[in-house]
Parts: C-alpha cells; sequence; structure tokens
C-alpha cells in the first residue's frame, strides 16, 4: 500500500468514526503520545487527553469529509495536508456547515497509519 492509499484508508476511518459519534474507535486512530491542535484550542496532549476532548467535540458533529490533499512520507514518518467539510450542531437546535484546511502527521505501524499530531483551522463563515 502505498503513502496515498494509507492515508486515504486513514482518512475514511477518520470520517466514519466521527460521523458515527464513535468517541472510543476515533481516539483509537491517534498514538499513545500525539498531540491534537484543534481550531482556536489550546493544544491536547497524549491519547487519555484527546479522548477527554473527544467526549464533548465529536457530539457537536453532524457529518465530516475529508479531501486529501498533498501527502509524502520519509521513513516511518508521514505527513498529509488537505481540506475538510462538515456540519456541527449550534444553539437552539440549528446546524451550520463549516470547513478548513488541516496538517496531519502520522507514525507508519505496519501498513497502516497511527496519528502522532494534528491540527486544523475553520475557515470564516460567510454570509
Amino acid at each position: 500500500m502505498d503513502i496515498s492509499q494509507a492515508f486515504t484508508a486513514l482518512n475514511g476511518r477518520f470520517a466514519d468514526t466521527v460521523n458515527s459519534h464513535d468517541t472510543p474507535s476515533w481516539v483509537a486512530l491517534f498514538a499513545e503520545d500525539a498531540i491534537l491542535i484543534p481550531a482556536g484550542q489550546e493544544a491536547v496532549t497524549g491519547r487519555k487527553g484527546i479522548e477527554e476532548w473527544a467526549e464533548v467535540a465529536t457530539k457537536i458533529w453532524n457529518h465530516l469529509e475529508i479531501q486529501q490533499g498533498l501527502c509524502t512520507s520519509d521513513g516511518n514518518v508521514a505527513w498529509e495536508s488537505g481540506t475538510w467539510t462538515g456540519n456541527i450542531n449550534v444553539s437552539d437546535e440549528r446546524t451550520m456547515d463549516i470547513s478548513g484546511n488541516f496538517l496531519l502527521i502520522a507514525q507508519k505501524e505496519g501498513s497502516a497509519l497511527r496519528i502522532k499530531a494534528h491540527t486544523w483551522n475553520v475557515n470564516p463563515a460567510t454570509p
């Protein structure tokens, strides 16, 4: 499996677990010592910290799609940038479409990838 295929598989699992609100399976995609830097928030470190953050965060998502961009690897480290689109719950039972860019660093584990660092931004909303 080449690196593009490995990221396609990881992106698919990532989106599937977010869309199904499956926090334990989403957190399992991360390495034990991973770092997560959510848009506009403090960094979260370690799988335990990521799990605590995700218990709240995964409940707001209605739908997530990931569009793979550039991906490459060097030895056991791989990285990917791309874009994402989604729909989240906001106040008063309303929802909102959002989008942004992301950067993900992963470590190869056999033919699979485990997330070591992940960060994203949220594009400004358009009226």
